[in-house]
């Protein structure tokens, strides 16, 4: 909580209040509890742009047009301003029906968010959605990402830094796992067909995208009547037969309803994934370092006939002083190991290994095996160190179970749906959930269904960006008020 001075102007400008303040952000709202006044809760999907008109000023435009100003911020203004990015992020992603967890980058003053579905671009303007489906290329050049998108201009992020090279990578890395979830999904769908026209409706039918039947039925004939039969509630196959062409939807029975507007309305199928498939690293088995085991004390060679550590050394020294142990000559004789005036190991005026010559530089040999453990109290090598302990969990990589990709059931993780275009506009009915009714609005049908992947296939949330043309409810009337709406 900081406080602020504000400043709460009309859309057409006009001073409706001011003063002093308590600014918070929590649970998903922002908080401004003036001195002597009613506290204000704002949640973030209803600020539409946040700017600095200048220094220290957070100028927040609402969705209805007022404008709240808060200046004398101090230290708290970087902070409040991340917290509403995130949580303006955050209510953009809720909104949207982002998919998965996102990763996050920073691109100057926006938030970049990387879905399992979409791309989600927060900035001072607002947020912006942008679904891989409808990505077609990501290009890296001059430290700025521009990413390609169907139906309308591209996507360009910069002041990425380092991270320019990872967002890209990550963007390909995601349409490409878009793709290979479509195309599990359909396998499973229709184990039936060919491998090679399962890959030709996975390209057609990205997730959010509805392809005419038409082109369904190029691929393999009656696909996409097959494919509304295996995900349609039954009641709602009947509804489909009353949008589609009779050649589209020729298998789902109740061709009688098929007439009129219903042949002339251009029928598209659907699916989009509403839950992330995508699974944590997760541990499952001890996992054991197979290389040689630690054998502390046992690397003296088996072979040899002297001891370790020093003594070992004597003896070899004693052993290589003559051709007796202890003759002359010998180990301990007068010219031997241990001689006044010999070559031995210890003879004082000898290049022995421990000679007393002139200075301490003879000492170098024996210091150095006090390094390596020896000595001369007899105690031999110094312990080992043992090896450290090396086992530990195994875990398994993040993957996605693309079997958890389901159009059936209580809780379907793929929404089917189907869009009919007529004269007077597009139809937008749900196959495998029991909604209550059919929405249709003005427009085309690619402008529609990218409308409706922008917001989560929530039509609800369609009326700034399309004009609704009616809801029609799955009664005996639906038919001829579908029909009606369709012929404009």
């Amino acid at each position: 909580m900081s406080r602020a001075r504000y400043r709460i102007l009309a859309a057409s400008g006009e001073k409706r209040e001011d003063g002093e303040a308590e600014v918070e952000v929590r649970d998903g709202l922002l908080v401004l509890a003036p001195d002597g006044a009613s506290v204000l809760p704002i949640p973030f999907g209803q600020i539409g742009t946040v700017t600095e008109p200048e220094p220290f000023t957070v100028r927040l435009t609402l969705a209805g047009g007022d404008v709240i100003e808060l200046g004398r911020l101090g230290v708290m203004r970087t902070q409040l301003l991340a917290e509403l990015r995130d949580g303006r992020g955050d209510a953009a992603a809720a909104a949207a029906a982002a998919v998965g967890e996102a990763e996050v980058f920073t691109a100057g003053p926006a938030e970049v968010r990387v879905y399992d579905d979409a791309l989600l671009v927060t900035g001072d303007g607002g947020s912006e959605r942008v679904s891989f489906s409808f990505a077609r290329a990501v290009r890296v050049q001059d430290y700025a990402v521009t990413v390609e998108v169907a139906g309308r201009d591209p996507v360009v992020l910069t002041r990425l830094g380092r991270r320019t090279t990872e967002l890209a990578e990550l963007l390909t890395t995601r349409i490409r796992e878009a793709s290979v979830r479509t195309a599990a999904f359909l396998a499973a769908l229709l184990p039936g067909l060919d491998p090679m026209a399962v890959r030709a409706a996975a390209g057609l039918l990205r997730d959010g995208v509805a392809v005419p039947a038409a082109d369904l039925d190029g691929i393999h004939p009656g696909l996409a009547g097959t494919l509304i039969t295996l995900a349609a509630l039954p009641d709602r196959r009947d509804a489909v037969a009353g949008l589609g062409r009779r050649d589209a939807v020729a298998d789902l029975g109740r061709r009688d309803a098929v007439a009129g507007l219903g042949r002339q309305a251009q029928l598209a199928v659907g699916f989009r994934q509403l839950a992330s498939v995508r699974r944590p690293a997760a541990g499952v088995e001890p996992w054991h370092d197979h290389a040689a085991a630690p054998h502390t004390g046992e690397h003296e060679t088996t072979g040899g006939a002297f001891q370790p550590g020093l003594a070992g050394v004597m003896a070899a020294g004693v052993m290589a002083g003559g051709p007796g142990a202890f003759g002359p000559g010998g180990g301990f004789g007068p010219g031997g190991g241990f001689g006044r005036g010999g070559l031995g190991a210890f003879g004082p005026a000898g290049p022995g290994v421990f000679g007393y010559g002139e200075g301490f530089g003879a000492f170098g040999g024996y210091w150095a095996f006090r390094a390596l453990g020896a000595g001369m109290n007899g105690r031999g090598l110094r312990p080992m160190a043992v090896r450290p302990d090396v086992t530990r969990g195994l875990l398994t990589p993040a993957a996605e179970d693309l079997s958890a990709l389901a159009v059936t059931g209580e809780s379907p993780t793929v929404l089917a749906f189907v869009l009919a275009q007529g004269p007077g506009g597009v139809a937008y009915e749900v196959l495998n959930r029991p909604e209550p009714v059919t929405y249709v609005f003005r427009g085309e049908l690619a402008a529609v269904n990218r409308a409706l992947d922008g917001v989560g296939f929530d039509p609800g949330r369609l009326a700034s960006q399309l004009v609704p043309e009616g809801q029609v409810p799955h009664d005996e009337q639906w038919p001829d008020r579908i029909a009606a709406l369709l012929a404009g």
